[in-house]
């Protein structure tokens, strides 16, 4: 700090205003790998204990860590880079958090103004490249820009509906000088979101009311404002049956009376067979996506009226059109709601939701097959259930593996799982699991993946053992690209090409990076591998080899 003349105002370098807006955020955590241009963060953070900075091997392996840390922790997270690859290898997972609604910031590197646009070492244009896949991108081109740009940056990525921003600065800018601004968060930005429209509400009631067979479907804007205890209780109050998009099935307790759980393709059964029949779907905290819905009537009815609740107007009519649109706070619609059924008595009860929950238990219970060998998915499935306490975190990979571990998924409580919502990139789950640990030390964290998604982000192991973050990895082993090879065998008439390799033994690998490691071959050895795994206190791998042939489906089958 500048201390020469006592008149003058007091001055710190660009990157300590940088971290001194970030302590003022309340940011605990970065994530990243040092380089050339973002050296002076590095350095700032280096003298700033209150902030963990977790080194990498990865940038990708870091920006999918953020990920999981603002997802479990409902914050905004950050991650840092260098210019050139350093943000190039970031866009994956900045691009999984632009399709999940996910608050992370990117705070990188930029070449020096000298030799920019001159051909030079990892110079390229990044706000363009960054641009398509954040909500807000910025080149800061000065000192005195800093820590506004700090506080755009949170606002704009924390302002509904969430998602990620980035900012740039090169180390000329970030070791200049400027004075402090201690500005606090609620001066720049309000993080209150509004309350539903009385009159909208009374519409929806109605609607309601009027339903002969009304069906809830409640999505992640339940999760974010910790609402599901509201849900359950206008559930039960009006005894109509709840059924949960399918990146959200933890936002209504799949073991309660009036659940369905899941919707759509390797969704439950239970859901997909009640909810064609329903003549009002009331969607709460809604983003309808891909795999619940398929983008066409079948799971929705054409006939159906549709109330679509969502915290900000541009989620609402992209994909159906409404009978109702209503946008607001989750917290205010379910009370809304709740309210009225209250005050008139609703009941609504229409279905027998126990009797459908039971007959898809049944299906998948018959494909458990415990004796068998080589394993089948389905019981690796059916056991991470039965492992994880009810209070565990899980993550869900993309890839095959992931879509039998969805089938199989019964939520106890809410913010227990988490997927690569509408972005399906396959690899992020390690990382994913290390950054919701940070976030939820109390809580166990296990992530299943395919064997190519373990490969994908397997130096972050190293990184898992040297932070002391213990997670398990459990990988679906069958050799190969699962998921692949069952569209091969569905739309290209089993011509399998391009999908078979071989594992090095993920268990023996995991030994070499220092964490616990297993292989399992028979099926009598996987749930003590799994105990085993979480009773290490260690980052652990269980690899277990499954067979090729138990595909999870890949067109909708209700």
């Amino acid at each position: 700090m500048d201390t020469s003349e006592p008149n003058k105002v007091k001055t710190v370098t660009g990157a300590r205003a940088l971290v001194d807006a970030l302590l003022r955020e309340g940011v605990d955590h970065v994530f990243g790998i040092p380089g050339t241009q973002n050296l002076a963060v590095i350095d700032a953070l280096r003298d700033t204990p209150q902030i963990r900075f977790i080194l990498t091997r990865h940038e990708q392996g870091a920006a999918f860590m953020a990920y999981g840390f603002a997802r479990a922790s409902k914050r905004a997270a950050v991650v840092t880079a260098t210019e050139g690859p350093g943000v190039t290898n970031l866009v994956t997972a900045i691009g999984a958090a632009c399709r999940g609604f996910v608050p992370v910031i990117s705070v990188c590197g930029v070449q020096e103004s000298a030799i920019r646009e001159r051909d030079a070492t990892q110079d390229m244009d990044q706000i363009p490249f960054m641009r398509p896949i954040t909500k807000w991108a910025y080149s800061i081109p000065n000192v005195k820009k800093v820590q506004e740009s700090v506080r755009k940056a949170f606002r704009v990525a924390l302002t509904e509906p969430q998602g990620p921003a980035h900012i740039e600065a090169s180390s000329e800018i970030l070791l200049e000088h400027t004075a402090p601004e201690p500005i606090e968060p609620a001066a720049y930005r309000n993080t209150v979101l509004p309350a539903c429209d009385g009159a909208q509400l009374d519409q929806a009631f109605a609607l309601l009311a009027r339903a002969e067979r009304p069906v809830f479907v409640v999505g992640r804007g339940v999760l974010n404002e910790a609402a599901t205890g509201a849900m359950v209780q206008l559930a039960e109050r009006t005894g109509i049956p709840v059924a949960a998009l399918q990146y959200s099935p933890d936002a209504f307790p799949s073991t309660h009376a009036l659940a369905l759980g899941p919707l759509g393709r390797n969704g439950s059964g239970a859901a997909n067979r009640t909810v064609p029949q329903a003549d009002v779907i009331v969607a709460i905290g809604a983003h309808f996506d891909l795999f619940s819905t398929l983008y066409k009537y079948g799971i929705f009815s054409e006939q159906a009226k549709i109330v679509h609740h969502s915290t900000t107007p541009g989620q609402i009519g992209i994909v159906f059109p409404v009978a109702l649109g209503v946008t607001g706070s989750t917290a205010s619609f379910i009370a809304g709601l709740s309210e009225r059924a209250a005050k008139a008595k609703l009941d609504k009860s229409w279905v027998d939701v126990a009797k459908a929950r039971a007959e898809w238990e049944a299906e998948l219970q018959g494909a458990v097959h415990p004796e068998a060998e080589p394993i089948q998915s389905q019981f690796v499935a059916h056991m991470i259930r039965k492992v994880l306490p009810r209070d565990g975190l899980l993550i869900v990979d993309a890839g095959n593996g992931g879509k039998h571990v969805r089938s199989y998924f019964k939520s106890y409580e809410p913010g227990t799982f988490m997927g690569i919502d509408d972005w399906g990139s396959v690899g992020g789950a390690l990382p994913i699991a290390l950054g919701a640990k940070l976030a939820r030390p109390g809580r166990p964290v296990l992530c299943a993946s395919g064997d190519m998604g373990a490969m994908c982000n397997i130096a972050e192991l190293e990184t898992a053992v040297r932070e002391k973050i213990p997670v398990v990895h459990i990988v679906f082993n069958d050799q190969g690209l699962g998921n692949e090879r069952a569209f091969q065998q569905e739309h290209y008439g089993g011509r399998l090409y391009a999908v078979d390799y071989k594992n090095p033994d993920f268990g023996a690998l995991a030994r070499v990076f220092g964490a616990h490691g297993e292989q399992v071959r028979k099926p009598g050895d996987l749930e003590s591998a799994l105990e085993r795994a979480f009773a290490s206190g260690k980052p652990a791998v269980v690899d277990v080899m499954i067979d090729q042939k138990t595909l999870a489906p890949v067109v909708y089958k209700g």
